[in-house]
């Protein structure tokens, strides 16, 4: 299955951007998940075997230790102001970045105060279109996973997929697309997949890595999640809360499929998995099912992300905050 023209153009506008730059910075959204994490990885694999140095930086101070198995996890740098890139960089310095799986500035944190000049930054996403980063903004809406759209670069490349590219790319697409579940899975997306096993990806050690081990204490903070199940709007919103308290002793990235079982209700058309990470400071995941565009809710409180999944952060109690989620919920039923 050939990939699309616009695809084709994009890919080789950035593999020529790649090949006349050197010392690039690579880096995802804040709260990194699998897609971000996954397609960083993938473009620093291309990128060495290519012969370009590059330093992978998140604004994280901690990232998702499930995806530690990709080649690279462990050289993932975390935002400071005091990094020192004279071992990753010839020159010591930033000159070109390529920045994945991120909308605007806001969603990069602190990494977008490390950005070069426009003319050296290539961005490749799948959200609807918020900032303009740079020399190259490539913006496809209908792919599933930046890591999808890396896949085509890669592949014009003509480097050798090796198991270790293989694993990144089929980690990217499996996570972003809920185990080929959610609505935006395409027949690309399997074919892509279905290549990277006969290359060496193995989809039951990623995928049961990812969704199905996890430690007892967060499948303990998992039921409790499920127990404060609460309806609103005429059935139409369910809601799954958890305290500070409640997530004490839990990973948050292992609650995480929390936010896909709150839209997982027969009859109900929005789910919210509402977290405090720190007192009166929520984090709320938005899940459709049906037509609801939950980025518009979303940005309503200055977050973003798709029309069937986004996010944003809240302060407040939960009993200020939620009935102002869902008076914006309201408008679009």
């Amino acid at each position: 299955m050939k990939a699309s023209a616009s695809h084709i153009k994009f890919a080789q506008q950035i593999l020529d951007f790649i090949k006349q730059r050197d010392n690039f910075l690579l880096s995802g959204h804040i709260n990194a998940d699998g897609d971000a994490i996954a397609s960083v990885i993938a473009v620093k694999l291309l990128l060495d075997a290519l012969d370009k140095h590059s330093v992978m930086i998140f604004h994280d101070q901690q990232l998702d230790s499930r995806f530690n198995y990709l080649k690279n996890f462990d050289n993932i740098l975390s935002y400071s102001k005091k990094l020192d890139f004279s071992n990753s960089l010839p020159k010591g310095k930033i000159e070109s970045a390529i920045i994945l799986d991120v909308p605007s500035y806001k969603r990069l944190g602190d990494i977008a105060g490390l950005l070069p000049e426009k003319s050296n930054i290539v961005k490749i996403d799948h959200h609807p279109l918020e900032d303009v980063m740079g020399n190259i903004d490539w913006v496809d809406t209908e792919a599933s996973s930046a890591t999808a759209m890396i896949y085509d670069i890669i592949d014009i490349s003509k480097i050798n997929f090796d198991p270790e590219i293989a694993k990144a790319i089929f980690t990217g697409i499996v996570y972003d697309t809920g185990r080929f579940s959610f609505s935006n899975t395409t027949a690309r997306d399997l074919y892509i997949c279905s290549k990277m096993v006969e290359i060496g990806a193995k989809p039951s050690d990623i995928t049961n890595r990812i969704f199905f081990e996890n430690s007892f204490s967060a499948l303990k903070t998992i039921g409790k999640g499920l127990y404060s199940l609460e309806k609103y709007l005429d059935d139409a919103v369910n809601v799954i809360y958890l305290s500070v308290d409640d997530m004490k002793n839990s990973d948050q990235g292992e609650i995480e499929e929390l936010a896909n079982y709150s839209v997982a209700i027969r009859g109900g058309e929005v789910g919210l998995f509402i977290r405090e990470v720190k007192p009166n400071f929520h984090k709320i995941s938005f899940r459709s099912k049906n037509n609801v565009d939950v980025n518009k809710v979303a940005k309503a409180f200055d977050g973003g992300g798709h029309t069937k999944a986004a996010g944003c952060r809240i302060t407040g109690a939960k009993n200020d905050i939620l009935p102002k989620i869902l008076k914006e919920i309201e408008k679009q039923l």
